[in-house]
């Protein structure tokens, strides 16, 4: 059922919560990560996801898919997934992952994305990323409408060493000098090569 667009005080709207409706209404900032699946005859599949993130302060990390996709079905049969995490300038080879399939099933574009071996789990990564993560998946929470959450352990992490933060080292330099990407859903992408501390209020701890 559409619910009305109506104005809340002087200044909200009240939005439609129709399915797949509510998030397409406006921008919201996102991770943009490469994730890695076997298929059954050991060619690899990557695919973009932009809902996604460590699942706690320990070493767990989720992301939502469809069991429509084969990301779903190669994660779930392997018991294993990947996570990589582009930089600005891979933007493409970002794109070139969310290609369709020929109608041979074949992802053409694959060939397109340089990749390497995973070291812990039967897989790969994807190359010149600055991060990458290996996963054992733990557990996969199905019917959140379409789609479900699949969550894994990290057995494994790699890292550019120009993102790693140091005492002697400003962290907005590093931003600066290794900009992230993200995913302005739907549809856009930014470089965020700037940013200041955040104001924590005196006592906080998470």
């Amino acid at each position: 059922m559409t619910n009305p667009e109506k104005s809340i005080g002087s200044k909200l709207i009240e939005l439609s919560l129709d399915e797949g409706e509510l998030w397409s209404r406006f921008f919201s900032i996102y991770p943009l990560v490469l994730v890695g699946t076997l298929e059954e005859d050991g060619s690899p599949d990557i695919a973009p996801k932009h809902l996604a993130m460590p699942m706690s302060w320990q070493n767990w990390f989720g992301f939502v898919c469809t069991p429509r996709h084969r990301t779903y079905h190669n994660a779930k049969r392997s018991r294993a997934f990947t996570v990589s995490y582009p930089g600005p300038a891979q933007i493409v080879e970002a794109s070139l992952a969310a290609a369709p399939r020929d109608g041979h099933d074949i992802k053409p574009s694959m060939e397109a994305i340089e990749t390497i071996p995973a070291t812990a789990v039967d897989g790969v990564l994807v190359a010149d990323c600055l991060l990458n993560l290996e996963c054992a998946l733990d557990r996969i929470v199905d019917e959140l409408g379409e789609n479900s959450l699949l969550i894994g352990r990290i057995v494994a992490a790699h890292a550019h060493p120009g993102i790693l933060r140091a005492n002697d080292r400003d962290d907005n330099e590093l931003i600066s000098e290794h900009p992230l990407l993200a995913y302005l859903y739907p549809g856009r992408f930014a470089s965020v090569g700037s940013s200041q501390a955040f104001p924590f209020h005196s006592g906080f701890c998470r």
